[in-house]
């Protein structure tokens, strides 16, 4: 028996283990209770009012590094949406060219990772230009296209250059108004955008959009058909594969990982403007595979 006011040796070890459990069970029951880690969500994203801004005329050759005064790498997430967790990682510039990627990577509830770099500043009537290669693999959607959205105190207009994975022998021509979706035009090309690299361009005028490939016209989209949009939006490049709503519309997921979409030039000439574009230097041969 131990000796007055002293706790014997064995009820020592007990409360020891009991007190190292409750620890160990509190610290459980407050992970549990707390949200996982995830990366920034859009709605979370400071405002940058300069890129509210209108932008001008420009031709881009993507060749060098990453110039962060005229572009952004996108590097969060849309809640409650289709599309994917965007990775600045994801976003590689080359020698001669800008990839984007595509993967299987778990982002807080997303499941797939992509690649987006927007133009900073805001971008209405002209003509819009892209030498480009789309990625393979079905669920894969390369894309050029204009888009705001209610987040910027505008209503959902977008215009789109877009190239299924599942059949990269048409281009998707699409736009929205005040969030209506019009369009959903898929062009045939005669060829296979993913093996060979091509001029794809829009013209966006108050009353009509125009489509082309290597500079042939080959859709005309008018009022009388729907609405134009006409709210200035951003230049956006991206390429993603979305969730089980899109597969009907981009095809099963069953793209190798790691695919990439190249980019070569991207040109923007305002309306009434008369500067360069990618259409002026481009000819298919200089661009290898």
């Amino acid at each position: 028996m131990a000796r007055h006011g002293r706790i014997p040796t064995f009820d020592v070890w007990r409360i020891g283990v009991f007190v190292l459990m409750a620890a160990v069970f509190l610290a459980a029951l407050a992970a549990a209770m707390s949200p996982p880690p995830r990366e920034m969500d859009a709605a979370s994203l400071p405002r940058d009012t300069s890129v509210r801004q209108l932008g001008g005329s420009f031709v881009h050759q993507f060749a060098g590094k990453y110039d962060e005064t005229n572009w952004l790498k996108s590097d969060f997430y849309y809640p409650n949406s289709d599309h994917p967790a965007w990775k600045a990682g994801l976003v590689h510039f080359k020698r001669d060219r800008l990839e984007l990627e595509v993967r299987r990577q778990k982002t807080a509830y997303k499941a797939i990772a992509g690649g987006e770099l927007q133009r900073r500043g805001f971008y209405h009537f002209g003509r819009y230009e892209v030498v480009m290669q789309a990625a393979p693999g079905s669920g894969t959607v390369s894309a050029m296209f204009t888009h705001t959205h209610k987040q910027f105190g505008d209503p959902h207009d977008e215009i789109d250059i877009e190239f299924l994975g599942k059949d990269l022998t048409r281009m998707h021509a699409n736009y929205f108004t005040d969030g209506k979706q019009h369009g959903s035009i898929y062009i045939p090309l005669g060829f296979d955008a993913s093996k060979q690299i091509h001029l794809y361009a829009f013209e966006w005028d108050p009353d009509e959009i125009r489509w082309y490939v290597d500079d042939r016209l080959v859709h005309t989209a008018r009022p009388s058909d729907f609405p134009i949009p006409q709210a200035p939006g951003r230049l956006m490049l991206h390429l993603w594969s979305g969730g089980r709503d899109q597969v009907s519309w981009a095809g099963e997921p069953t793209f190798r990982d790691g695919a990439r979409a190249k980019y070569y030039c991207l040109s923007y000439q305002a309306a009434g403007d008369s500067s360069s574009q990618c259409s002026d230097t481009f000819v298919l041969r200089r661009y290898k595979k």
